[in-house]
């Protein structure tokens, strides 16, 4: 009897450049099919009609079949499990799938982890394994208190509950693989990873007298004032903060943000003007640019930053923006949380600051700026030879685990 060979993954990603979600979930479906799987996607858009229309939303790309489910457009599409469940249940009769499926990865929910429980049972009533892609523990705050609790408790209850009744758990970091396994599951832990050649800088180029730093994300809602700083994921007010005490003790640079723009960063954190007016043209905002353009500035830039605090939500993700600066050539200054010490090289694919102590984080970032031409084409050239979220690098520790899922078997 032949194996099946298919595999669904489903969940709230915007495949396959969206976000970082998206990302992941194709350089690790491009890590399956190179274990001889078939995988189709249905992820989230905002322009994907209902439910019910889902074979409507068909597309492909790079070889992959993808499907959308709509996006929830505000608090209350989040609690419509049950219609989209029904949703994928029409889908999966329509396209004749449930006898071909070997297995199901969800990675998150589309809408309330309901779904995920419902999605469990339906595999285990078909005989289908399921697998959890967990990739955090932490939820987005709306704003409003009832919603709050809501996505506090189903954030609990989708990784404290569902994901200890699936097969397995593909998880992000140590932290959660630690958690799971301690649970009885079994569990792999896969890193966000590149699955494309980046555009790497020719090696002729010549070295700016400047050094160039990026930041590519949004750590904050647009049109919302951030009350609390120390909430913020991405401490972007303090890395403003220690670029501009650095500047004032001599270090130049030229720091370029991707994602927002200089008002809305201002509208959101008003507290941050005195440090952008000082900064003047050393800083720059681009706002919203497509992915391409992102990825090839990240590969032109000396340094990309990304400085986290140490909590929970930290330690249990792992920062996708890591994995592509480095996979893009470019080393990386930031802060030690998850798995971060495993991966970078301190000296040579980036540097640790310590938040903990500001004037330390500031001399450590006055060094860094002050490394010559010569030492950060070192560092670039180290960062793409040895680059460790290659994803066929990870082709046998994930093979062996999709095969235990399935059936303890090799492949055949």
């Amino acid at each position: 009897m032949s194996r099946k060979r298919t595999i669904l993954y489903v969940g709230n990603f915007s495949f396959p450049y969206g976000n970082a979600a998206g990302k992941r979930v194709y350089a690790n479906g491009r890590l399956l099919r190179e274990l001889g799987y078939d995988v189709i996607y249905i992820g989230t858009d905002k322009g994907a009609g209902g439910p019910q229309h889902l074979m409507s939303t068909g597309k492909e790309f790079d070889g992959f079949a993808y499907y959308n489910f709509p996006y929830p457009n505000g608090n209350m599409d989040w609690l419509k499990f049950t219609s989209l469940f029904r949703g994928l249940l029409g889908f999966l009769s329509a396209k004749n799938l449930t006898e071909s499926l070997c297995l199901v990865i969800y990675y998150g929910s589309p809408s309330l982890s309901l779904f995920d429980t419902k999605l469990i049972r339906y595999c285990r009533a078909n005989k289908i394994k399921v697998v959890a892609d967990c990739t955090e523990w932490a939820y987005a705050r709306t704003g409003h208190p009832l919603f709050d609790a809501v996505r506090w408790a189903d954030t609990t209850y989708q990784k404290a509950y569902a994901n200890r009744r699936a097969d397995g758990v593909i998880a992000i970091s140590s932290y959660l693989a630690n958690y799971y396994s301690t649970h009885g599951l079994l569990t792999v832990t896969i890193p966000p990873l590149s699955a494309v050649e980046c555009p790497f800088p020719e090696d002729g180029r010549d070295m700016k007298t400047r050094p160039t730093i990026a930041y590519a994300g949004l750590t904050f809602g647009k049109s919302k004032r951030i009350r609390d700083c120390n909430r913020l994921k991405d401490r972007i007010d303090k890395t403003v903060e220690l670029l501009c005490a650095a500047r004032r003790h001599g270090s130049e640079f030229t720091f370029n943000i991707y994602g927002f723009t200089k008002e809305e960063y201002l509208q959101a954190i008003p507290s941050q003007i005195q440090y952008v007016e000082e900064l003047g043209p050393d800083i720059a905002f681009h706002g919203y640019r497509p992915n391409e353009e992102v990825t090839q500035a990240v590969a032109d830039s000396d340094f990309t930053i990304l400085l986290r605090d140490v909590s929970r939500g930290t330690t249990a993700g792992f920062p996708t923006k890591v994995s592509e600066s480095i996979s893009c050539g470019t080393p990386v200054i930031t802060t030690r949380t998850s798995d971060l010490e495993q991966y970078i090289v301190e000296g040579k694919s980036g540097y640790f600051l310590d938040l903990a102590d500001e004037l330390r984080a500031m001399e450590q970032l006055q060094s860094i700026l002050a490394l010559t031409a010569n030492d950060v084409r070192l560092m670039k050239d180290f960062c793409r030879s040895a680059n460790p979220f290659y994803y066929k690098k990870f082709a046998e520790i994930l093979g062996e685990f999709v095969n235990k899922v399935i059936d303890d078997g090799s492949l055949q």
